[in-house]
């Protein structure tokens, strides 16, 4: 399964880069509704949910189904220009035509696939959406039903729920991170210009590939979508809080949006993520019984090979062999003092395992 963009015809000028905080304040609240997917915001999470009023919790869980799983189309950019205010863009949704609310944000509250084509005007249709929704959740069939029956009413308390989560911390988490995102928007742009727009557009996720006939990127997300870009515009939206998710959105007449993950790195504590093949190559490697057991002598103090070899019994020409592999993957580190050289698994390396073998899962 792939996420496949084709851009046969396609020029650098389709392609426009930029903020959207309505967009950062969505990837919030979805890693606030499923905090197992971001354990490297952890803390960020706990600090969040320990603020956040009681009343906004209860409304956040009543809305979730709004960025659980199918992220709603209506909090990404609908149209240009990028970099609004968050103000600006809640102003946008509430200017929004209610038919065309209603429209958009329809496939969002079911979460699955259901054909919402002729929602606004056959009531057999809304019936079966309605029951299609409760199916998969209660309170997806609750919103459901408001959507339908009380539209102007949904929006009115999913506005007033925005603004709530505006005050009590998005304002100011968008005030630290929205310096790194515009840093990351110059970036992409410069990409863009100077590389093949594949290429560019590649380089947005580590594990997207180009393809050729037509030219293309490919996305490995667990999803099957092909958006054809000819004609269209897409528009590329940075995000610090949406990993380990790159979200690509196709709802014509809209532009394309992709909402790509930034690595927020910090310069006292950096942290390079580990691509698929890497991921899968540790896995690998630490799956072999003999050296899991040198993993067990390495993990406690910094060793030699000679010492190694004489506490497994294994050969010194097997120790090292073992010993090259663990390196190969990035989990070994290794010093020398004098005529000696220790070695020692790298644990921050390994912690760092658990996290990116998840975001492989769920990516």
């Amino acid at each position: 399964m792939a996420v496949v963009i084709t851009l046969q015809g396609v020029v650098p000028a389709d392609v426009a880069v930029g903020l959207s905080p309505l967009a950062e304040l969505m990837a919030c609240l979805h890693s606030i509704a499923e905090p197992e997917h971001h354990l490297d915001v952890r803390p960020w999470l706990e600090r969040v949910s320990a603020a956040l009023s009681e009343e906004s919790k209860s409304l956040l869980t009543v809305h979730a189904p709004l960025w659980n799983r199918r992220r709603c189309r209506v909090l990404l950019p609908l149209a240009l220009p990028l970099g609004r205010t968050l103000e600006q863009e809640l102003a946008r949704l509430e200017a929004l035509p209610l038919d065309e609310f209603v429209t958009v944000v329809a496939p969002g509250v079911h979460g699955g696939v259901f054909d919402t084509r002729d929602l606004l005007i056959d009531e057999s249709v809304q019936s079966a959406y309605v029951l299609s929704s409760e199916r998969r959740s209660f309170s997806r069939g609750e919103l459901a039903r408001r959507l339908l029956q009380a539209p102007e009413q949904m929006r009115a308390g999913l506005l007033e729920l925005l603004r709530r989560c505006a005050a009590e911390f998005f304002d100011a988490e968008w005030a630290r991170v929205q310096h790194r995102l515009e840093s990351e928007c110059a970036r992409v742009r410069a990409r863009i210009q100077a590389l093949p727009l594949p290429e560019a557009l590649a380089s947005l996720s580590p594990n997207a590939v180009v393809g050729q006939n037509p030219p293309a990127v490919v996305f490995d997300k667990l999803q099957s979508l092909r958006a054809d870009l000819y004609g269209r515009r897409c528009l590329l939206v940075p995000s610090a809080h949406a990993r380990p998710h790159l979200i690509v959105k196709d709802d014509p007449p809209y532009p394309v949006v992709v909402h790509f993950p930034v690595e927020w790195m910090d310069s006292t504590n950096p942290v390079e993520r580990a691509t698929l093949a890497q991921v899968r190559l540790r896995l690998a490697i630490l799956s072999e019984p003999a050296r899991l057991e040198l993993c067990r002598h390495l993990v406690n103090e910094p060793i030699t090979t000679s010492d190694l070899s004489v506490r497994t019994g294994m050969s010194l020409p097997q120790v090292s062999r073992h010993l090259g592999r663990l390196r190969e993957a990035g989990l070994l580190t290794s010093r020398r003092d004098g005529r000696q050289i220790y070695h020692r698994l790298d644990t921050d390396c390994l912690m760092h395992l658990v996290v990116d073998v998840l975001t492989s899962i769920i990516r």
